[in-house]
Parts: C-alpha cells; structure tokens; sequence
C-alpha cells in the first residue's frame, strides 16, 4: 500500500507538477486547488501527508490546518507548509499548529521537497 499525500495548491501548474514528481516516486496523490476542496478529498482518501499551500482561494492553508487540528483524527497528520512568503508571524502560528516543515517555494529543489515528504511518510 503507497502512502498518500494530499497537495492542496491553487495554481493548477504548480499542484500538477508536484504530483506528478510524487506519484513518479511511488506515492499515491491526490490534488485539490483550495481548503474546501481539500477537506472534501479528506472524507474520500485519508492522507497519510499533506502538502499545504498557504495563500489561496476559498480557503486558505492556515485555516485549513486550524480545522485539520480541530478534528481528533487530523490532529497528528503531518503537514508540510509550502508558501511563497517567508513571513515570521505566520510560521509561528504554523508551529503551534503543529506542522512538520515550513518550505518557501522559492527556496527548494524538487529533490528537497521529496527528501522532506519522505521524512514524515513511508515510501513503498
């Protein structure tokens, strides 16, 4: 069984390209474009990781994780943050939030964000 990552990222280029790099490492992926979509895909496949982008429509990555740690069965899932703003405020109310990792998107290479991902999950 391959561990499941949920990439929840508005630009549909960005989020397509991750997934793809996930899924070419073994990874099974699901996709959502905002926190709403992201909580209904949830319901239909459990994530054993969540990449979160933070500025986005509908429902932004810092309210959905406020909702994720709100739910008894999210509250340890593991979530890695990636934003386009490194922004000191909001990296320490991640941190209360309990996210495993804080990445700007400007500041890694694609072999980072999998070396990170596969840190908190299994790869099969």
């Amino acid at each position: 069984m391959n561990s499941t990552v949920l990439v929840v990222e508005d630009s549909s280029v960005a989020r397509e390209v991750v997934m793809k790099i996930l899924q070419r490492e073994g990874y099974t992926v699901v996709g959502a474009a905002n926190g709403l979509e992201a909580l209904a895909r949830l319901h239909s496949a459990t994530p054993d990781l969540v990449l979160l982008d933070v500025m986005m429509p509908e429902m932004d990555g810092m309210t959905l994780l406020e909702e994720l740690r709100d739910e008894p069965q999210y509250k340890k899932l593991p979530v890695i943050l990636l934003t386009a703003l490194s922004d000191e405020g909001r990296m320490s109310r991640a941190r209360e939030l309990g996210v495993c990792e804080y990445l700007v998107k400007t500041r890694f290479s694609y072999d980072e964000l999998i070396d990170h991902v596969g840190r908190h999950v299994v790869r099969h």
